[in-house]
């Protein structure tokens, strides 16, 4: 769950209150030739986004956390990978909930020689005319709540597991960290 800061609330507030100014003067300009429906309709929906895309703003800049002393561990035994170590909101305010999202892939160099790598040049304009061809990379996403109610200043520990295919022969792993 989402928690409400101070900030959340002032912005909920000025974009009502702007809501109803415009609907107010709308209705005050109206000369009763055409509908009202229309202006404030359109009224809403632009309030409605604009509120959406500023709560989600202060959403990420007011929920702020990192990552710490990570260490990554292979499981040979059942071929996955453990993930463990420490998150701490860094931020002024309350987080109701951290995920972590871990993609793996396989590592797509191969070697020739001693170091040189092979590289398929692409053109410009493949990207033009193949847009429904995929990438052949093969990537496995998963997402994995480690912590909840994250108090300002609080630090806890965490430890995740993902398996990998046994196909990947240099699994390539990255991790991304998303709080709100």
């Amino acid at each position: 769950m989402t928690y409400f800061t101070i900030l959340h609330w002032f912005a909920v507030i000025v974009i009502g209150l702007l809501t109803i100014l415009i609907i107010v003067l709308s209705v005050r300009n109206h000369d009763g030739k055409s509908s009202l429906l229309a202006p404030i309709l359109a009224t809403l929906f632009i309030m409605t986004i604009f509120a959406i895309f500023t709560i989600y703003g202060i959403d990420k800049y007011t929920k702020i956390a990192r990552l710490e002393n990570v260490v990554q561990k292979k499981v040979l035994i059942n071929e996955s990978f453990s993930i463990s170590g420490q998150i701490r909101n860094i931020g002024n305010f309350k987080i109701g909930q951290c995920v972590l999202e871990v993609k793996i892939a396989n590592d797509s160099l191969e070697k020739i020689g001693a170091d040189s790598a092979i590289f398929v040049p692409k053109s410009a304009l493949d990207n033009l005319f193949n847009w429904g061809e995929k990438s052949p990379t093969v990537e496995t996403t998963k997402e994995f709540v480690i912590a909840e109610n994250l108090h300002t200043g609080e630090m806890r520990n965490f430890t995740i597991f993902m398996r990998y295919p046994s196909s990947y022969a240099k699994p390539y792993t990255r991790y991304e960290l998303f709080c709100h």
